[in-house]
This record gives structure tokens, sequence and C-alpha cells, in this order.
């Protein structure tokens, strides 16, 4: 089976290098973004939100996904998902979950009293952020009012702090990113150190993997030589491991190098200009990755995805994967978080706080208390329940993911070629075989918990605790479980991506390397 595109792609404007005309265009559409955040949440203006204005900025960022060429062919397809995910977050924030309803930034209560006293006593407009330590409680912020400037900035840091953090949709973090130097009280040096030095280890790890893609007998399957490149199911076990650590350092570089380079960025100009916030001070920034020591602490697919893995698209999956299709569209019984958490995921358990009016106004602050729901033990049904939600959540991730294939496709595929329906969902499949063993990690770890609880209640928390052997056998299994389960599914992702294109150079593609240098002489490849 398979579809045709030549009379599709000949109804569209004809594609184009990237170029300033563009990238103005896309930082345009973030202005208007924050622009249409600033109106009043009232039913007039949601009307002219969804009807107007989410319209205009969805079909801009689909646009500059879409048809601008970029040269590096991996950043041609990683490019694609970064926009898209603008556009979701748009008809979130404009059509669905409006964004004053559900979302709302964590500041200390001291900061939040001095806050209100200053706007209503001098006039001035609330301030970004805060400069407290982490001894302070964290409440909810009030929403400034419509058509100010507090407003703008406000919608501005919404825009920029894609994982949530200082906000109460912030992703899950591990415990290292909860620490300093990436705490309220952390410098501003202690933090370029810390970040500095992941940046430089991942660089040298990401240039010996590129080295091995271009100069070594690797370059034969990761550029799709016909006729020559390996099939990826005749390779060995170890073969495919080492493609498939290749293929995640290759992703790991390209999103660890932009968010390092972006945090930089606006921590300096933080402290150039005296600002502090989650956007201007260190706090905001943490790592964009766990690591593999909190991983092996606590092994498992589920801490592997939740907080091992960056979180930048798991707001908009979840709330339009998880509560719009699986709980409104489809009716499942709600479970987890709601579109608005009073608290941060990582922090909360499973208590969600309702959906306020709206109206939030200094003198109307949001609730700081998330009220007591009560406990909904997991049955069978809700198990199967959210097995269903997972995997809506995870195929709409993979289905995100070909959309930066069906690009490769277009810049690659001579005129008139035709997609097959394998390579127009090459990827998905990867994504959404993980619910299914992440429901298995659940239930076996529930049985193991329980035989433990009561055959040893003494092992309890508080206790005397687990033997240390058995303490380092479960981690061992969990941690070799959640490696084996990846590599040996990672076969659609790596695949896909080698054969789409993904890694092929163009004439222009050369890039300093320290590694190739070294090792084959080649400065530059």
């Amino acid at each position: 089976m398979s579809l045709s595109f030549s009379s599709f792609l000949s109804l569209l404007p004809p594609p184009h290098p990237a170029g300033p005309i563009d990238y103005s265009v896309g930082f345009l559409n973030i202005f208007l973004t924050q622009l249409v955040l600033t109106t009043p949440c009232t039913p007039g203006w949601k009307l002219f939100r969804a009807g107007v204005a989410a319209p205009i900025i969805v079909s801009i960022w689909v646009y500059l996904a879409l048809w601008p060429i970029l040269w590096y062919s991996f950043d041609h397809w990683g490019i694609v998902i970064f926009l898209t995910s603008h556009a979701f977050r748009t008809l979130e924030w404009l059509v669905f979950f409006p964004a004053e309803e559900n979302l709302h930034r964590l500041v200390p209560k001291s900061s939040l009293v001095s806050k209100i006293r200053s706007s209503t006593t001098n006039g001035k407009p609330i301030a970004n952020g805060d400069n407290s330590t982490d001894s302070t409680a964290l409440v909810p912020e009030p929403i400034p009012p419509p058509f100010t400037f507090a407003k703008f900035c406000w919608a501005a840091s919404l825009w920029w702090s894609i994982r949530g953090v200082g906000w109460n949709f912030c992703c899950p973090l591990p415990s290292s990113s909860v620490k300093p130097p990436y705490t309220r009280g952390s410098t501003r040096w202690q933090w370029l150190k810390a970040q500095t030095k992941i940046f430089l280890v991942s660089y040298i790890v990401y240039d010996s993997v590129r080295t091995f893609q271009n100069l070594t007998w690797g370059r034969s399957f990761f550029h799709d030589v016909v006729g020559i490149a390996p099939s990826y199911s005749t390779m060995t076990s170890s073969h495919k491991a080492l493609y498939s650590i290749a293929v995640v350092t290759r992703v790991y570089w390209g999103l660890q190098s932009t968010h390092f380079q972006a945090a930089a960025l606006m921590v300096t100009i933080g402290g150039m200009m005296g600002w502090e916030g989650e956007l201007w001070s260190p706090w905001g920034w943490p790592p964009l990755f766990g690591s593999l020591i909190e991983l092996w602490k606590h092994p498992g697919l589920s801490t592997m995805w939740s907080r091992t893995w960056q979180g930048y698209n798991r707001r908009f999956l979840y709330v339009f994967g998880w509560i719009f299709i699986g709980e409104k569209v489809l009716g499942l019984t709600h479970t987890g978080l709601s579109s608005h958490p009073t608290i941060p995921p990582s922090n909360s358990s499973s208590q969600n706080s309702p959906n306020p009016s709206g109206q939030v106004s200094p003198s109307h602050p949001l609730p700081t208390t998330a009220p007591q729901l009560p406990t909904r033990k997991l049955s069978p049904r809700l198990m199967l329940q959210n097995l269903i939600k997972s995997l809506i959540v995870f195929g709409i991730s993979g289905l995100h993911h070909d959309l930066g294939v069906l690009k490769l496709f277009w810049k690659f595929a001579p005129p008139g070629a035709r997609m097959t329906l394998r390579e127009r969902y090459i990827l998905t499949p990867f994504f959404f075989v993980q619910p299914l063993a992440l429901a298995v990690e659940a239930a076996v770890k529930t049985s193991w918990r329980g035989w433990k609880l009561k055959t040893h209640p003494e092992w309890k928390k508080g206790g005397e605790g687990e033997p240390g052997w058995l303490v380092l056998l479960e981690r061992a299994i969990g941690f070799a479980w959640t490696w084996i389960w990846l590599g040996w599914t990672a076969g659609w992702f790596v695949e896909g991506l080698a054969n789409m294109g993904a890694f092929r150079q163009t004439e222009d593609e050369v890039w300093f390397s320290l590694v190739g240098g070294l090792l084959y002489g080649k400065w530059q490849h």
C-alpha cells in the first residue's frame, strides 16, 4: 500500500532554503502569541483567540515546520518536531485549555506578598520571578491583569518555559536537578561550571559517534548507501547495540547542545541585567536529562520516560492525549493529574485542584492547597483504561516524530516518488509498544512490593530496610530490563531514521571534529 504525494505537493508552494525571513517570521509568531495571551480570558476574547488568533499562529508554525529546507539532514528532521510542538501548545493555551484557567507560576510566599504590596501601593508591574531561597514555601502567583506589561511578561515566561520549570505544570525532575547548583540560592558561576562540564563531555561522546558514522564501516548504514548498507535485522546483537547508541547520542546531542546554548544566553543576560526568575536564574535551567546514576538507583522504563528523558513535549502530549482524547472524548475514568495541577507533578501524587474560573488578579489569587480527593485503588479496569490512555499518548508522540520523516522524504525523494505506508509511519511502532512494557513493569513491581510488604514488614521504610544484596539485585535486574527492552525495540527508530536519510551528509554539512582529527586526520567531516 502506498501514498502518492505528487498531486498533494503540486498544490503547495515549493520548498525553499531556510533564510532570515523564516527566522524572523518565527520570532514574530512568538511575539504574536504573547500579545494574544495578554487579552482577558473572557467569552468574547476566548472566541477571538480560538477563531482568529489560533488558526493564524498554528498555520505559521506548520508552514515554518514543513516548507523551509535545512541543509543539515538531522536538523531537517528535528526542527519539524520542535516547531509543530509549538502549534500544539498554541491550541492548548488559546483553544482547548485556556492558559489563565489552567496554568500559573509558583513563587515563594514572601515574594508574592511583597509583589502584591508593590503592585497595589506603587502602581508598578508585577516583577518576573524572585531571588529567594528554597526554604521559602512556593505558592501560586496571581495572574496579572489583562493588557498590561506584566501580563505580557507572564505570557513570555509561559512560552519560553517549555518544560514548565517554575510553573505548576513542571515535568517531573530527577533529584540531581533540584539540588545545587540548580536551586534558587545557587550562583550563576556554580551553574555555568556544572553545565559546561556536561556540555563538554556530551560533545566528546557526540563527536566520537559522528566520527564512527562518517569515517568508519558504520558509514554505509547511516548514509544508507544503496547496495552496501547492511540490514538492521541481520546485524549481530553487539552491532545493533552500537548503532542504537549512536542514534540515541545524536538525538541527545541535538537537544542538549540547543538547551545549553539557550540556557547560557538567558542566564548570562539575567546576570548582566540583574534580572531574576525562571527565565533568567540558574534554577530555571536544570539539566535536560537525568543521569545514569539516578536511573541505576531507580531503574525501570517508568523512570526513563518520566524523569531521565527530557520533558519538552510532556505537557501537550498529556493534555491532548491523556485528558482530551482519553478522558473527554472516550470518556475514560479520570486518573493522574488534572489539566490544572496546583503543585508541580514532581511533588504531587494524585491530588488535583479544581479548575477555577480564570478571573484571576492580585486581589483574587489562585488556591494554594489541593483538596483531599478520595484515594482510588487501581483496579484491573482502571489499569486497562490507563493503558489505553498511555497508548494514545505514545501513539501521538510517534506520529509527531514521523512528521519529521515526512519532511526528510520531501527533501530526498525524486519528483513523483511514492511514499509507502511503512515509510510514512516508520517511527511510530517504537513509541506505540512502550506502554505495553510499562504496564508489565508496573504489574511486576506492584506484585513484588506487595509480597515484600506482606512477607517482610520489617523492610518497610523506617524499619530495618532491605538487605543490601537484595537492593543490588533489584537494581541490576531493573537496569538490565530497561536497556534490553529499549535495545530490542529500538530497531524501528534506528533503521527508520537511517533509511529515511536523517544522517546523510550534504556537501555543505562539514563540521570541526576533534576525534576525527586525532584518529583519522580528518579535522572536518
